[in-house]
């Protein structure tokens, strides 16, 4: 798959654009057996998805009632500045990799002129964004028109952190499985510079590429269709290793964790919907590890 393509789905934390619709047997299951007291559940979600789509689950406040704990990819309650703080040395380009000593300075000129109508505000600049890596500016360019595909979202109704917002007012546990550090090394660090600056020139010479890829995957999530989701992932992907350690080194992690998290206490877990899909995913690893993993009708 083109480095856009993947980027895209790395920016969007791997999970998917959505709007509200039916329950889903495929994005949310009961997890039980194998020593459990109580069973857990597993939802798939989109880290941009609407507040309101929590509504098309009826037995989701069951589940919130009874389960104390909620198990997400990092923690999203805590200070802003902080989490930002923490985020932000990964972001940084080495001092012999900025934008600036990455191309010429026609090419950069280029690069300003494409970026400028994509900034998310008003009088924005490319060169507002010189010390940082280039996939810093895909992902703004990329929730850009991401947003611009779905007309009135609300990027402040986070649907994890209204999950985990909820839980944490009724006093029970936020339980993150990696730190935004870890997240934050993964998605700007993973990637070569220059396979992000070739990325970021793609994005900017044909941003509705990625307008036209988030249509793909909401489609496909809209159908509650997994399988299709995770061949889009994989299809045609040029750089395996990115998306092994994005998708299937994250859940092993992962694997490592929630037992124990599950038999302390019982927990939904939240993630992002292709978590979930494929060989590799939460569904299958929970399984082959002795559960019992069931849709939620």
């Amino acid at each position: 798959m083109k480095i856009l393509t993947r980027s895209l789905r790395a920016i969007l934390s791997l999970a998917i654009l959505i709007a509200a619709f039916p329950a889903s047997a495929q994005i949310f299951y009961k997890v039980e057996g194998n020593g459990l007291a109580t069973p857990s559940y597993l939802f798939g979600t989109h880290h941009m998805a609407p507040a309101d789509f929590l509504d098309s689950f009826k037995q989701l406040p069951e589940v919130m009632e009874q389960t104390q704990a909620v198990v997400g990819e990092i923690d999203m309650t805590g200070n802003p500045m902080q989490l930002q703080m923490d985020m932000a040395p990964y972001m940084m380009a080495p001092s012999d990799s900025t934008l600036s000593q990455l191309v010429t300075p026609e090419v950069l000129a280029d690069m300003s002129a494409k970026f400028k109508p994509l900034a998310p505000m008003e009088g924005m600049e490319l060169a507002m964004f010189e010390p940082m890596r280039p996939m810093v500016v895909t992902t703004i360019v990329s929730l850009t028109m991401v947003q611009k595909s779905m007309p009135g979202f609300d990027p402040s109704q986070q649907l994890d952190m209204r999950f985990q917002k909820l839980y944490k007012e009724a006093g029970k546990k936020v339980i993150p499985l990696e730190t935004a550090k870890q997240q934050a090394e993964l998605l700007y660090c993973s990637v070569p510079i220059a396979r992000q600056l070739e990325t970021l020139r793609e994005s900017l010479d044909n941003p509705e590429k990625i307008e036209q890829q988030a249509e793909k995957l909401n489609a496909s999530y809209i159908k509650q269709d997994l399988d299709a989701l995770f061949q889009l992932t994989r299809e045609e992907d040029d750089q395996p290793e990115f998306m092994i350690a994005l998708l299937d080194r994250r859940n092993h992690n992962w694997m490592q964790q929630l037992p124990s998290i599950m038999s302390e206490q019982p927990s939904l877990i939240v993630v992002g919907a292709l978590h979930l899909a494929g060989e590799e995913g939460l569904v299958n690893l929970l399984r082959s590890a002795g559960y019992t993993v069931t849709p939620v009708e």
